[in-house]
């Protein structure tokens, strides 16, 4: 009879102890493309578990020190940590999405360009920022920042995974025409 009683017991504390670790991020889909006229141009895609996907479209670096990583037209793959993540996810939930424009635009031709793709809260949104002006909301300039801090910062683990970034597609220069030949 103890016997019984302990099995039960143990079937119910594994029943009840196991709980499935829910995610507490309030987006669908969120990914992040950043150029900078003499440093870099890389797109970074957030995925709702650990797991975050870099593209680096082309680096300085490389002109001088090509072992250096990340490497031009290379995809990585790195992990967010548990704070890091809190913070981001902070730092997106500030974003009042319907309330910016989709583009802040300001006639430079050098500088930093930014573009973010966001699906939260049935809101699918691009939103564009390449101005030194006070219009921008400071919420996301305040998140730029970081993913530009973070992704210094992140190891990163080289990939062959094919990645596709909604942010990028403004934000890199169209490919060439090709050479005529005669």
């Amino acid at each position: 009879m103890k016997i019984k009683i302990i099995l039960i017991s143990l079937v119910l504390l594994f029943l009840f102890g196991c709980k499935k670790k829910e995610s507490n991020v309030d987006f669908k889909y969120f990914d992040f493309s950043y150029n900078n006229t003499f440093e870099t141009c890389f797109s970074v895609k957030f995925t709702p578990n650990d797991s975050v996907y870099i593209r680096e479209h082309w680096n300085a670096n490389n002109a001088f020190d090509s072992t250096n990583i990340p490497r031009a037209k290379r995809n990585y793959i790195g992990l967010i940590s548990e704070k890091d993540k809190k913070t981001l996810i902070n730092l997106i939930s500030k974003t009042q999405l319907g309330k910016y424009n989709s583009e802040y635009e300001e006639n430079y031709s050098d500088g930093k360009y930014y573009i973010f793709y966001i699906d939260k809260d049935s809101i699918k949104k691009s939103i564009a920022i390449h101005s030194y002006k006070d219009d921008v909301p400071t919420d996301l300039d305040s998140l730029a920042k970081w993913i530009y801090k973070w992704k210094k910062k992140v190891k990163l683990i080289e990939t062959d995974k094919k990645l596709t970034f909604f942010s990028s597609k403004y934000i890199l220069p169209p490919t060439p025409p090709p050479l005529k030949t005669e």
